[in-house]
């Protein structure tokens, strides 16, 4: 690279650190670093969640995918009208309403302390593995650029990230996500310009490559539970799969709670998850335009993690390698302090403050964010033995999410099921989904469908069978249409 690369970088660095010393004065309390204060606008709380699922792992396995093979990967993006209307009606509602700072608080209310600690202990155990994703994805362009080991790499990353997110706290992770998105935003497509500017024929000969080598196929009918990606696995699983990434996600629903009504909350989730989608495939667009690059340069044989990079060092002009590369930082950056915020927020909330008298203070959640980033950064160390990164992420959110999903939906929308219920449904929708990805062949798509369903159906039926009736203030955490419309109105 360039001094001027070098240059941009340590600005971009430069500025993130200004930037988190800057919120970290305003850390008052713990609601100040954990929830913003409850004031950022809907607009902000959209852009920062837009940028904790579009990452680092987006930018390199997304573009990955889109080179090696093609758009069928986001048929789960189906199922959007149906996870979006059980989020906006029946989710967002309740989490926003009873004022919580980890959405877990939620299953101590419904169910009781044991399925509260039972939910965030698993959100604790697989956004530690995600996040090790996390730091593991830049790490690999680092590696490439300077012949650093990666592990060092992934080591000097991830404490970086981890000190910046114990400054500045919440308001910090917002604030530095607005510019970080548009930053990778502009990344995308100087990609895409500079690829097309270099392929005999321009965007027409770029599409007509694509098409003829099945890029922009879509749509897979097949009925087989073993194909990884179908139109039945993207609506089904892809229901589950959204409500888990967006609906009882801590890292994501944490941003949308952070606003002062539950209207600019619904605004925030649906501009965050409907713009997500949109910047998904003109990720994957990307893929498909590098593979029509390298194929006139008969060069496709590229391993899917390198390709975004080989791209970046080899043919971006002078200036543009630090922009790039600074972008891939800020989307990373994003979802790591995202997730550190969020690991940090269930912690506290749900085991700390639960067993000790006085709560716990903004100098402790930074002492426990430090701890976490630490041993996430270990974790780390072992991403490259998780094959493609994107692939990776979304097998881990579906092996454990599935039944995180299916534990919500009973609590909100069963009469029925109580604690027994609740543990007896989550003990066997982990357990079937272990075993099928233990000893079938049946696609990851399927894994929170399936964790989610099973869930829910034995925990009602053990619920009817062993459990009491429930009280009347458990009742009321139980969705009803007309009461959460009055509630609504009172607001």
């Amino acid at each position: 690279m360039h001094i001027i690369d070098y240059l941009i970088l340590a600005a971009y660095f430069l500025g993130v650190v200004v930037l988190a010393g800057f919120f970290g004065k305003s850390q008052k309390s713990l609601k100040d670093f954990l929830m913003g204060g409850g004031t950022i606008p809907w607009w902000a709380a959209a852009f920062a969640g837009i940028a904790t699922v579009t990452s680092a792992i987006s930018y390199i396995g997304a573009v990955g995918l889109g080179f090696s093979t093609n758009f069928s990967f986001l048929q789960y993006r189906l199922a959007l009208p149906i996870a979006i209307l059980v989020i906006c009606v029946i989710i967002i509602p309740f989490f926003f309403n009873l004022k919580l700072y980890s959405i877990y608080e939620y299953l101590g209310k419904r169910f009781n302390l044991t399925i509260r600690l039972l939910g965030s202990g698993l959100f604790i155990v697989f956004k530690s593995c995600f996040l090790a994703i996390g730091i593991y994805a830049p790490a690999i362009i680092i590696s490439v650029l300077s012949g650093i080991d990666i592990i060092w790499v992934v080591l000097l990353t991830g404490l970086f990230t981890t000190i910046y997110t114990m400054i500045g706290g919440m308001k910090a992770v917002i604030w530095t996500d607005v510019p970080q998105l548009l930053i990778m935003l502009g990344g995308i497509f100087v990609i895409i310009a500079v690829a097309v500017n270099g392929i005999d024929g321009g965007l027409g000969q770029a599409f007509e490559v694509a098409r003829e080598h099945g890029k922009f196929e879509y749509f897979n009918f097949s009925t087989s539970f073993t194909d990884t990606y179908t139109v039945w696995g993207g609506i089904i699983g892809g229901t589950f799969l959204i409500i888990s990434q967006f609906g009882t996600d801590q890292a994501e629903m944490q941003r949308f709670l952070t606003v002062d009504s539950l209207r600019k909350s619904n605004y925030a989730f649906i501009t965050s998850v409907l713009v997500a989608t949109v910047i998904g495939f003109l990720i994957f667009f990307e893929g498909a335009v590098l593979f029509a690059f390298y194929q006139q340069r008969n060069h496709v044989d590229i391993e899917t993690n390198q390709v975004f990079i080989r791209f970046v060092i080899d043919e971006l002009p002078l200036g543009f390698k630090g922009f790039l590369i600074a972008a891939l930082f800020a989307a990373s950056m994003s979802t790591i302090s995202s997730v550190l915020n969020s690991l940090t927020t269930v912690f506290l909330s749900d085991f700390y403050n639960r067993f000790r008298e006085k709560e716990a203070t903004v100098k402790l959640a930074r002492k426990v964010t430090l701890i976490i980033g630490v041993f996430s950064t270990g974790l780390a160390c072992l991403g490259g033995l998780l094959g493609n990164i994107l692939e990776a992420s979304i097998t881990i959110i579906n092996f454990f999410g599935g039944a995180l999903v299916g534990i919500f939906l009973l609590g909100m929308l069963s009469k029925r099921a109580g604690p027994i219920g609740a543990l007896t449904g989550f003990g066997m929708g982990f357990l079937l989904v272990a075993c099928i990805a233990a000893f079938t062949d049946i696609s990851f798509m399927w894994y929170s469908a399936i964790g989610g369903t099973m869930t829910y159906l034995t925990g009602t039926l053990a619920g009817v069978l062993f459990d009491k009736e429930l009280r009347e203030d458990q009742l009321k955490l139980v969705y009803r249409p007309k009461l959460l419309k009055n509630k609504n109105k009172e607001e």
